[in-house]
């Protein structure tokens, strides 16, 4: 069994490229990229841009977690997105994906992570929890006809796939309605999958049936085996970590491996390490892949038919309600390192022209070989290394490089004034008493530090308008530089009123009244 502790010697073997020629390495039958569409969805013709690119890079195949932006109809209308695609764009997106020969498992949520549907008054009975649209009650028939319909609609659109993936992660709420209670969680848990197969079962029955397998880890092995749900899913087991055996234990996968013949792993390349993030850290990703490279290796033969294969997942919301993290443009790089490991088996310097050729940077021909041509210590995010590549949404990628340096600017300024130094404080703002010529020498910095963030505002619709409609790049704008905007903003009208005044009250200045809750005494003069 192979562990690999030292962290800094891992990195170093990938930098310095290890091993030229590496012996029979694992390599997934099955290599898929996740893409999560999730309130903010790329335009087709992007998409078709990018299709062709990940399968050069090794993809077989993509999932496709649609969420509100599936065109439902009928009795599912109200839970489609207004900027849904519509079903002539569906169709486009799965013809591009034909043409590159990929293969395409939709992904539908048929448990928890359904807020997309919830939300809506008129679901509201079907909620697990009356003031939480997290989870589907699974007692009410009305709860399996929602699911019917959806899957219904789904499949209709995507007549010739081989598997479906029924969600199932992160359950939260789960056994608390009244219904629900009555019944041991587990229980509860897998007699809806159950329900949820038989109605695939019913209308397509040569479909192989994928869930994620968190709510799997924690139920005894006896229990799954007496409901027999080694016979009806593929667990797809997720960790975006470095450390997968910390997450999934050897016991859990000696469970899987007497349960199910066969398993999936899911790692990431994108929106795995904090729900604002805008960037990806590529470094981390690329370890989580190769790490499961070793794990499958390691684990392969305990299954009857051993893995079959890893899809590499791109969050691009932590959940329906959460503010957009990392997007697609952005972790490209992230992605092509990871996805050229797992197609190889392996990441180091042999695999430089095929990685710099497919994100398109001009020097990948004649950069000397006889270095590291990739340092994640210091560049973990590939800012240095790919920033004159282009790679399709590459503009937006440079554009984060930016954002991160504005970043440090606008909080050190902000720091500097509000608290380092003692001039325009928020008790100087407060009792507008302040020195004039103090404030001007704080506010020399202010024209320069807000055109940086402002020209980033009026830049980014160029950037992102060949990759999103103007609905996300508006809320992308609003979430990650308009804040910028509107600080600086309300400093630069602070100051002008702080230089207004030209008298000044004698000290002492009036005691704020709230401290006496806090047993501060207040006196003021008579």
């Amino acid at each position: 069994m192979l562990h690999i502790n030292d962290e800094k010697k891992f990195i170093n073997r990938i930098e310095n490229g290890g091993d030229r020629k590496i012996s029979k390495p694992y390599i997934p039958n099955k290599r898929l990229v996740h893409f999560d569409l999730k309130g903010a969805p790329p335009k087709v013709s992007y998409l078709k841009r990018i299709f062709p690119l990940i399968k050069n890079m090794g993809a077989t195949g993509i999932l496709i977690e649609y969420e509100d932006m599936f065109p439902f109809s009928g009795s599912l209308s109200d839970i489609a997105a207004g900027n849904a695609y519509t079903k002539k764009e569906v169709q486009e997106i799965l013809d591009a994906a034909k043409e590159s020969k990929l293969d395409v498992i939709p992904l539908v949520q048929t448990f928890g992570h359904v807020e997309f549907i919830l939300k809506h008054k008129k679901f509201i009975p079907l909620r697990e929890i009356p003031e939480s649209p997290q989870a589907l009650c699974p007692s009410r028939n009305q709860s399996l006809d929602l699911i019917r319909e959806m899957i219904t609609q789904v499949m209709a659109l995507h007549p010739n796939v081989q598997y479906l993936h029924v969600g199932c992660d992160e359950v939260f709420q789960m056994g608390e309605c009244e219904k629900c209670r009555e019944i041991i969680r587990e229980t509860l848990f897998l007699q809806h999958i159950k329900n949820v197969v038989s109605i695939v079962n019913e209308q397509w029955p040569h479909l192989k049936i994928i869930i994620w397998d968190d709510m799997l880890r924690h139920i005894p092995e006896r229990t799954l085996d007496e409901m027999k749900i080694g016979e009806l899913v593929q667990p797809m087991v997720w960790v975006y970590v470095e450390q997968i055996y910390h997450f999934v234990q050897i016991q859990v996968w000696e469970k899987y491996a007497a349960i199910f013949p066969t398993v999936w792993a899911a790692s990431a390349f994108k929106g795995a390490f904090g729900e604002t993030l805008f960037i990806p850290n590529a470094k981390r990703h690329l370890t989580n892949n190769l790490r499961w490279l070793e794990i499958m290796e390691d684990q392969s033969s305990n299954f009857k038919n051993g893995f079959e294969g890893i899809v590499l997942t791109g969050w691009q919301r932590y959940d329906h309600f959460a503010v957009l993290c990392e997007l697609l443009p952005a972790a490209l790089p992230s992605l092509a390192l990871s996805l050229i490991a797992v197609s190889n088996g392996y990441f180091n310097q042999s695999l430089r022209a095929p990685l710099l050729s497919s994100l398109s940077c001009p020097q990948y021909q004649s950069a000397s070989t006889n270095r590291p041509f990739i340092s994640l210590d210091t560049d973990p995010y590939l800012w240095d290394k790919f920033s004159r590549c282009m790679f399709p949404g590459s503009p937006f990628f440079k554009l984060t490089y930016r954002l991160d340096a504005a970043e440090t600017e606008i909080n050190e300024f902000v720091n500097s004034i509000t608290k380092q130094k003692g001039w325009m404080t928020s008790y100087n703002v407060k009792y507008n008493y302040t020195l004039p010529l103090r404030v001007d020498e704080l506010m020399s910095e202010y024209p320069r530090v807000y055109h940086t963030i402002s020209s980033l505002a009026r830049n980014a619709h160029d950037t992102m308008n060949d990759v999103f409609d103007i609905y996300t790049i508006a809320e992308w704008v609003e979430q990650r530089l308009y804040p910028y905007i509107k600080l600086l903003e309300t400093i630069q009208s602070q100051s002008v009123a702080l230089k207004q005044r030209k008298t000044w009250k004698k000290r002492p200045l009036p005691p704020l009244k709230e401290l006496e809750k806090y047993g501060v005494p207040v006196e003021t003069a008579g």
